[in-house]
């Protein structure tokens, strides 16, 4: 330096040396790419990533203008789905994610013509540019060309490049258990573009996007189909130095459509809870005063089908709306405890001292003097003028009893000295419809109609009514519930499958 600052002839000549021992250093370090026609596969690949002609971080240029973005076309083989869907709301996928693009910066199509590929993996992967693509709706995101294993790059003369990675990924799936466990839930795999956006790169589907494994491996769910599109995501900053970041940005999307596989659910849930319901059913056929067999029968049957029901329902991530499951479940339930409850109903009946009046034994009338038994009597004592307390299936007898004890005729005295003629009733039993009198003595004014006819009225009120027992009752509705559950039950069905189906 102290002989520059005293020569300066000399220091320019020294600078002009230094300059041209640089300019053929750097000639030959970015020697002439048509003279490497004997170099291996490493040496070819670090000569075109050579810094002096190649910059990984900038983006390959457009195949056709270089302003344009670079176009990358994906592909995936999926191996395996994994699905745990109803408690986590989540599926597994391992699939092979395949990236195509062209890079002219890597061409060597004049410079090694007899080369056909370069193939490599981590290492050629660290060379050169590789386009940012992470899974948008993973659990745990993934960045595709940074943390990414099994590698696989391949790099062509005409400087096409395929990289391939394997992928295995926790996807979030919001999932719609209305139908539950008759669903179908439609789930995405979203890749989006990291750092470049639609002015810089454009990710497309190959014309083949999505190629299945010969034993596609599916756990609870059965894949129904899958379809792929093309959108594009955009993204707002709120900082203005964070601009960069923000705009349009490319995405592609695979969308599977996965069935619940109902097997398990029809033989470990629908079928048990059937037979367990039916099997309330045998109450019915028990004695009315039998409680110990009855209140076993019925607790258990309700403990039972709550167990069975809990282990379903504990799976299930907690939502606000109703499940096809829950119908089920409510549904059978309201049976269990309406044969718990139909058995303390006809053993409280059954345990009444008093007959029950009735206008008519149908259903109506029946249930209507046993649930109001203080007013249908009152109502029996306003209509007829008498209280009886006979059952029902001895109607026959009481009105036997009844006609002998009211055939009778008030005779009125005549100023005469005629005497008072002799009746006799020729049949008592038919009495009641106008029986025949015979008059022994001789004739004599007819009888005044009117102990006849208040007679007759009496009858006539005393037929439009009857009585049971309590025991009667009680066994005239166990009876009903034989057919009423099943029939009630059957149409539960009928609607909650069309339901499911529809």
């Amino acid at each position: 330096m102290r002989l520059c600052f005293e020569s300066t002839h000399f220091c320019a000549t020294l600078i002009l040396i230094l300059g041209l021992v640089g300019l053929s250093w750097q000639t030959e370090y970015c020697r002439n790419l048509s003279a490497i026609e004997s170099m291996t596969q490493t040496e070819l690949i670090q000569e075109l990533t050579n810094e002096c002609r190649y910059d990984k971080m900038i983006r390959p240029p457009g195949e056709i203008n270089v302003n344009d973005p670079v176009k990358v076309w994906a592909r995936a083989y999926i191996y395996t789905i994994k699905s745990n869907m109803a408690k986590t709301l989540q599926f597994a996928v391992q699939l092979m994610l395949q990236f195509r693009y062209v890079d002219t910066r890597l061409r060597y199509k004049d410079i090694a013509p007899n080369r056909d590929k370069i193939i490599g993996g981590k290492k050629i992967h660290d060379w050169i540019w590789t386009p940012s693509v992470y899974v948008a709706n993973e659990h745990n995101s993934v960045t595709m060309g940074e943390s990414v294993k099994d590698l696989l790059l391949s790099i062509d003369s005409s400087g096409m490049v395929i990289l391939n990675t394997r992928l295995e990924a926790n996807l979030n799936c919001a999932l719609h258990l209305e139908k539950f466990p008759f669903d179908v839930q439609e789930c995405p795999l979203v890749f989006e573009s990291w750092t470049y956006n639609l002015k810089d790169m454009v990710l497309e589907w190959d014309e083949v996007p999505i190629i299945l494994a010969d034993e596609l491996h599916l756990t609870e769910y059965k894949l129904m189909g899958q379809w792929v599109n093309t959108t594009n995501v955009t993204y707002t900053s709120a900082e203005q130095h964070y601009g960069h970041f923000a705009g349009n940005f490319s995405s592609i999307k695979i969308t599977f459509k996965l069935a619940r596989e109902m097997g398990f659910f029809i033989m470990d849930y629908y079928i048990p809870s059937i037979l367990i319901v039916v099997l309330s059913w045998v109450s019915f056929w028990l004695h009315m005063d039998a409680s110990p067999p009855r209140i076993v029968l019925g607790t258990n049957t309700v403990l039972a089908f709550m167990t069975l029901a809990s282990k379903v329902e504990n799976s299930l991530p907690k939502v606000s709306y109703i499940k096809a499951s829950e119908v089920w479940f409510l549904g059978c339930t309201i049976f269990l405890f309406a044969a718990i409850i139909e058995f303390a109903f006809v053993n409280t009946i059954y345990r009444r001292k008093k007959n029950v009046p009735l206008k008519k034994v149908n259903s109506k009338y029946i249930l209507k003097s046993t649930l109001t038994p203080k007013l249908a009597r009152k109502q029996f004592q306003k209509n007829t003028g008498i209280e009886r307390s006979r059952s029902w299936s001895s109607l026959d007898n009481v009105n036997e009893k009844v006609y002998t004890s009211q055939n009778y005729l008030t005779i009125h005295s005549f100023p005469s000295t005629i005497n008072v003629p002799t009746l006799k009733v020729e049949d008592e039993k038919d009495f009641s419809v106008g029986s025949a009198v015979t008059i022994d003595s001789n004739p004599s004014p007819p009888p005044a109609p009117e102990p006849i006819l208040r007679r007759r009225g009496t009858l006539a009120q005393l037929n439009t009514f009857t009585t049971m027992t309590p025991q009667e009752i009680a066994q005239w509705i166990d009876r009903r519930s034989r057919i009423l559950f099943p029939v009630a039950f059957l149409l539960f069905n009928i609607l909650y499958w069309s339901f499911i189906w529809i």
